[in-house]
């Protein structure tokens, strides 16, 4: 069953077409990989499914709902969540406190009885620690729970990232370049931990990356993009042998590859 799809989609600045008559699919309990040069497209892709971007041309399924000009906040609602290609959190307060703000709408209390602390509002603080707890965990994070963010590494940072979106507890999650800023060890625990997620939540992922041994060991199915239209689609291993997509990321003709890596 199809948990996202994307007919069509196009989006254009101007007179450029960043993404051109784009379409792809999402199934339920997938992870997906979307890939390719820098400049093809991809985070504009993400930025028209999340509600970021108006799509210029096209339209946008979530479980068999058109969802083409919700806005985020509504996408948000119905389940999507999504990680930014850049981090984008308050580095000024500790790792607790970011995914207790990430969990802001779900509080499920107004501001008058945040103010007045009544008892429901510190049961509900409670109980969105103990979330936050649970995640910091199945991410390996549990060390850095007090620690402010301005202190961490880019690697550390970008889990945590994965973190917050968790907090909404989504059944679909966007990941813009999830093992960037990390060693090739830490791109492989983080496989894992995506694996595990899936696993353990039920999670359904689309996910742009560029550490090809992270695409092959966890996407099901992969969509390559060139100058914003589809180059090529399929399983993990043929897209990395494929001719063309050898080419738009190394710059060579693909005649010139080994015989054994065709």
């Amino acid at each position: 069953m199809s948990e996202l799809e994307v007919h069509g989609l196009t989006k254009k600045f101007g007179g450029l077409a960043a993404v051109g008559d784009l379409t792809m699919q999402v199934n339920e309990w997938e992870i997906v990989g979307l890939m390719g040069p820098n400049g093809a497209g991809k985070t504009t892709a993400f930025n028209c499914i999340t509600g970021f971007y108006k799509p210029t041309g096209g339209r946008i399924y979530y479980d068999g709902q058109d969802i083409t000009g919700m806005a985020p906040h509504r996408k948000a609602a119905l389940g999507i969540g999504r990680t930014f290609q850049n981090v984008g959190m308050v580095k000024s307060e500790t790792v607790l406190e970011n995914l207790l703000t990430a969990q802001h709408t779900q509080a499920a209390y107004g501001a008058m009885a945040a103010i007045a602390g009544t008892t429901v509002v510190r049961q509900r603080e409670r109980e969105m620690a103990k979330h936050a707890d649970a995640i910091l965990e199945l991410l390996g994070l549990t060390e850095v729970r007090d620690r402010r963010l301005g202190g961490l590494s880019y690697g550390t940072l970008k889990l945590l990232e994965l973190g917050c979106a968790l907090a909404v507890e989504p059944d679909l999650l966007l990941l813009d370049e999830p093992s960037s800023g990390m060693g090739p060890e830490e791109a492989h625990d983080l496989g894992l931990r995506l694996l595990a997620l899936r696993r353990e939540l039920g999670l359904t992922m689309l996910l742009i990356e560029h550490h090809v041994p992270l695409v092959t060991a966890v996407c099901d199915y992969v969509y390559v993009l060139d100058f914003g239209r589809l180059l090529a689609e399929g399983d993990a291993e043929s897209i990395r042998r494929h001719p063309a997509v050898i080419t738009a990321y190394l710059g060579e003709d693909a005649a010139d590859e080994p015989a054994a890596d065709r």
